[in-house]
């Protein structure tokens, strides 16, 4: 667990002083995932595409990636945004983004997903957790 939130870190310390084109310093938050399907169950060798939405909090939040980290059979998602630091960011409370995380089954062993819904009143991570087996092909 702390290797997820070191991982995270160092993505933001690296980020949060660089620079674009225009100068404007970016970094990345992490969001809580709002909605996803898994299927009931994996192929072994198979590439799925999961749908997966949440919601940009504001208009200087733009989607950037996913974060996939790997913990034995457990995969940690979180869906990460780039944040332009600007005086000008308005809340945008339902603006839903739906995307695909592209996911390769690879092992044979059941999945279990922790899909990232936000820290608690102690700052802690609270994740759904949901287990998907691979079937054989």
């Amino acid at each position: 667990m702390k290797k997820v939130f070191l991982l995270i870190g160092l993505l933001g310390l690296i980020t949060s002083c660089s620079l674009d084109d225009e100068g404007q310093v970016v970094s990345y938050e992490a969001l809580p995932i709002a909605d996803y399907e898994l299927p009931e169950s994996f192929v072994y060798g198979e590439r799925y595409q999961l749908p997966v939405s949440f919601v940009l909090p504001t208009t200087c939040h733009e989607f950037y990636n996913f974060e996939a980290a790997r913990e034995d059979s457990t995969r940690f998602v979180y869906a990460i945004s780039q944040v332009l630091e600007s005086d000008m960011c308005t809340d945008t409370p339902n603006d839903t983004v739906s995307t695909f995380l592209n996911f390769d089954v690879i092992y044979r062993y059941t999945y279990v997903f922790k899909m990232y819904k936000g820290d608690d009143e102690n700052g802690e991570p609270i994740y759904e957790t949901q287990e998907v087996p691979v079937e054989q092909p």
